[in-house]
């Protein structure tokens, strides 16, 4: 197949590789999140407890961090195309395994294929959009994460509507095998551009005190994120009133916000620079976890997760953006890191929250979350003032 001819450069340009590249994170995403409301599903099945349930999200976690310290290497010797495929199929395979899995053995191999894998595909995607759309990378990266984080809407969506018409929940793990092969008999030799390997090789794998700045700011983006993901039913539940069920469906207004936030960023990043946004979003969703933190009403606390939901939808994308923007052209390099510190926030925002939580009640423990807003704000605000080039310094000094 002929490659699709690069998008002009002024106007941001959804192309067949785009198009593959979204549908992929969006399969990714749909992998991850039907993995939330199959646990209580699979625990009855399997006669686990939670303990062994919740290793699940931690061995997905672990995988994006361990596959982040070399996928920039993988995509330096196979190509990103070759790594993009075979990540996807492993992905769909560790989903299978999910749904057929008669012991946890099997079933956390399973989680394991959609962790590392998984990081592989999500990083992939991220330097694919980010060499494809230079100019409209703040737009394109949005796109891709909105992508994934409708996946798992959907995933929530199909898994309840399994369930309820009697077919079951296992089979809702077949749908990524499904999309996997109708795009690849599709779309399997389409070109990529190529991985970032003589930069490498010129430079080294170094990347500038901006970069860093930028993925430690990334932790507490996604901190915030997981946090109120996977506890926030919970905080439905203990403090709001509600029934189980009920937080459990109120839960979809907060990924569906991040869907909507993410689908509004897209469209301010063509006209505002990544920070601006970020900070807008950083003081909205410290807005919506205060309203959620400390309001009494029910409703009131809903209408602040939903809140909080649209401020953090778009911290990540924007953080990415701007740390890809100073990699000097070292996209893969760049993303692969990306799963270090977005992984490690998903292992210990969980396990920290509900530890506080065990020891001081669950309202006291979200009390650490609007700092991570905060954090998010002053550390990117130094990334890009590190990202400023001295005065009187030439360009490429």
């Amino acid at each position: 197949m002929a490659p699709s001819p690069p998008p002009d450069p002024s106007v941001f340009v959804r192309d067949r590789l785009t198009i593959l590249v979204y549908t992929m994170a969006g399969t990714f995403g749909y992998s991850v999140g039907a993995l939330g409301p199959a646990m209580p599903l699979l625990r009855d099945d399997l006669g686990i407890g939670r303990t062994v349930g919740g290793l699940h999200f931690t061995v997905v976690a672990s995988g994006a961090v361990a596959f982040g310290f070399f996928l920039d290497r993988l995509a330096q010797r196979w190509g990103r195309r070759r790594l993009f495929w075979r990540a996807a199929i492993l992905v769909a395979s560790g989903a299978l395994l999910i749904g057929v899995g008669p012991h946890p053995a099997v079933t956390l191999l399973g989680a394991a294929l959609i962790g590392g894998p998984g990081a592989a595909v999500l990083s992939t995607v991220q330097s694919t959009l980010s060499d494809r759309h230079h100019r409209h990378r703040a737009v394109a990266l949005t796109e891709g994460n909105t992508a994934s984080s409708a996946g798992s809407v959907v995933a929530a969506l199909v898994m309840g509507a399994f369930v309820a018409i009697g077919i079951g929940w296992r089979w809702a793990f077949v749908v990524p095998a499904l999309l996997v092969a109708a795009t690849a008999a599709f779309r399997s030799d389409e070109p990529f551009p190529p991985a970032d390997r003589a930069i490498a090789h010129r430079q080294g794998r170094r990347l500038p005190a901006a970069y860093w700045l930028f993925w430690a700011a990334l932790f507490p983006a996604v901190a915030a994120e997981w946090s109120l993901g996977a506890w926030g039913a919970g905080y439905l539940v203990d403090i709001g009133g509600t029934s189980e069920a009920a937080a459990a469906v109120l839960m979809t207004l907060f990924f569906g916000a991040m869907v909507l936030g993410r689908l509004v960023a897209s469209r301010l990043a063509r006209r505002l620079d990544p920070l601006a946004i970020l900070m807008g979003s950083a003081v909205l969703g410290l807005i919506g976890i205060l309203v959620f933190w400390r309001a009494d009403p029910t409703g009131l606390i809903v209408a602040g997760l939903v809140t909080a939901g649209l401020g953090i939808s778009t911290l990540f994308p924007m953080l990415l953006s701007m740390a890809v923007e100073v990699a000097s052209d070292r996209a893969d390099v760049a993303t692969a890191r990306v799963s270090i510190s977005a992984g490690a926030a998903v292992i210990v925002a969980p396990i920290t929250l509900g530890w506080l939580a065990d020891r001081n009640g669950i309202q006291q423990a979200f009390g650490i979350v609007p700092g991570l807003f905060v954090l998010v704000v002053v550390i990117a605000i130094a990334g890009r003032a590190a990202a400023r080039p001295a005065p009187h310094a030439s360009i490429d000094s």
